[in-house]
């Protein structure tokens, strides 16, 4: 039957989905984790200059801190597009995976609904061959 092999397929999309949702998850909980470290390693450089530079700071040492803050600062810009891109596409993901699911529940409910109606038609069936029996038995 045509309407199962399709309600097969499109449960095993949804678990393929679910899979990769599962999967940019992970990732996107890995690129948070490193925004975090990142963050608060930027967050310590950006302490420990401003502790220095109360006592006073040559040029090339507040040249030499000044790169090192900058460069943190463009690692954790970068992280955080990661985490950007990571998260847009979980979303993204997270709505296919609620369309296959409604879709799956669409079938799911035609397939019912097709059953239910098979199982009418038999009943309407047997019943005409019941009341047929029982006519040509009254009339013996």
């Amino acid at each position: 039957m045509k309407l199962d092999v399709l309600r097969r397929y499109r449960a095993q999309l949804e678990e393929v989905l679910r899979m990769d949702l599962f999967i940019l998850r992970q990732d996107l909980q890995d690129a948070e984790a490193i925004s975090r470290q990142l963050d608060a390693h930027l967050r310590l450089t950006t302490d420990a200059y401003l502790a220095k530079a109360g006592e006073g700071v040559a040029l090339d040492e507040f040249l030499v801190w000044q790169s090192m803050v900058a460069a943190e600062t463009s690692k954790l810009a970068a992280a955080r597009q990661v985490e950007g891109r990571l998260r847009k596409a979980w979303n993204q993901k997270q709505d296919e995976l609620r369309e296959a699911m409604q879709d799956r529940r669409k079938l799911d409910r035609l397939a019912e609904r097709m059953r239910q109606q098979r199982h009418l038609v038999q009943h309407r069936v047997d019943q005409i061959e019941m009341d047929e029996a029982a006519r040509r038995a009254s009339m013996m």
